[in-house]
């Protein structure tokens, strides 16, 4: 499927890059931090599999890599993460240079992103080669890292741009969105209080009109049609009351309409930038889960956690899908209720998620 790069996992495109840039490297190991777990994971990417796959969750010690000056060493297999436990380190000789086949590579954060790279070259290239002259000198060692990490800070930059730019297109969107819902929204209503006031008229013998400052301040108001209803009565019934005696015709005006309290938490859901960049990584979660849920209800599989963390682009585990849903579960409750028709499928069919929004009162949940 087609797709932007900048849409993809990170660790997966720079790793993918470094294979096709590189013919001499095997595969990638990259660590991640996974900010929403707070931990970090170790993914591998090679020449056979076309997504990274998640090895294992690992243990680091971040400061030490954000304290060093030096951001790349060539080292061997036993200081790996998955085998320095299982390998005695070893005294080396002149020859043992040639050895040491692997790139361990930092990448200073930015912007959040921390990640540490494994390269692994082949050992025809990177140990023996055809002659002894094609070998990697220590001398070649040192150009290769350097740059392969200037292309990775280039690169990087290039996607946190693209993701910059997308963000940007996206807030744009939504704010067409909202102006666009909000000129059907005040259509509406001016379309109820048109058929209301008549209905007024007849039933008191008198013509009641609506200023359209009026209309504006109900519409900006966002009622529900009970309440709707009740400004309106409360406005007929003061110009009725404190008016001229034999008047026939009433006009009511944007001072006649008392003005809504408004909750803390309506004030919150109203707000013009709610879906910024507070809520970006839950609504990124919510529409991940929501294309694996589609997955797996069209391959005919059972909508469970298991499934589902597999039809991930990067496939996780079920438990890790329930801590992440758990650790946002404040704020998908608060875009559930401002899309209530978005994410169907995990709505009405993912236990995971139902569990979630089952202890919102203010939210409709469906069971399969």
């Amino acid at each position: 499927m087609l797709q932007f790069q900048f849409k993809k996992p990170l660790h997966q495109v720079l790793s993918r890059m470094l294979l096709r840039t590189f013919p001499g490297i095997d595969k990638v190991w990259l660590i991640a931090e996974d900010t929403d777990k707070e931990n970090f994971a170790l993914y591998e990417t090679n020449q056979n599999e076309e997504k990274s796959q998640l090895v294992e969750e690992v243990e680091i010690k971040k400061n030490n890599y954000l304290n060093s000056k030096y951001f790349y060493r060539w080292i061997s297999l036993n200081e790996t993460p998955l085998s320095a436990d299982k390998e005695v380190r070893m005294q080396y000789n002149i020859f043992d240079e040639y050895k040491n086949r692997i790139l361990h590579l930092y990448l200073p954060p930015d912007k959040g992103e921390f990640m540490v790279f494994y390269i692994f070259f082949n050992e025809k290239q990177a140990v023996s080669g055809p002659n002894t002259d094609s070998r990697l000198t220590t001398e070649n060692k040192q150009f290769i890292a350097h740059t392969i990490y200037n292309l990775l800070i280039e690169y990087r930059m290039g996607l946190l741009d693209d993701q910059k730019v997308a963000r940007n297109l996206q807030k744009i969107q939504h704010r067409m969105a909202h102006n666009n819902n909000a000129g059907h929204l005040e259509a509406f209503v001016k379309s109820y209080i048109d058929d209301y006031l008549q209905k007024a008229s007849e039933a008191n013998g008198v013509r009641i009109d609506i200023a359209t400052n009026a209309v504006e301040r109900l519409c900006r108001q966002q009622l529900t049609p009970q309440k709707l209803t009740e400004l309106l009565d409360e406005a007929i019934a003061w110009l009725l009351n404190f008016n001229r005696t034999g008047q026939s015709h009433f006009t009511i005006e944007s001072i006649h309409i008392a003005e809504e309290p408004i909750s803390n938490e309506n004030e919150e859901l109203r707000a013009d930038h709610l879906h910024e960049e507070k809520y970006n990584r839950t609504y990124e979660l919510l529409d991940k889960i929501e294309k694996a849920a589609l997955r797996v209800i069209n391959t005919g599989q059972k909508l469970t956690g298991v499934n589902v963390g597999q039809a991930f682009e990067t496939p996780i585990s079920a438990p890790a899908i329930t801590d992440a849903l758990r650790k946002h579960a404040g704020k998908i409750r608060t875009l559930a209720r401002i899309y209530p028709d978005r994410w169907p499928i995990i709505r009405h069919q993912f236990k995971s998620l139902q569990n979630i929004l089952e202890n919102d009162d203010t939210i409709a949940v469906q069971s399969a």
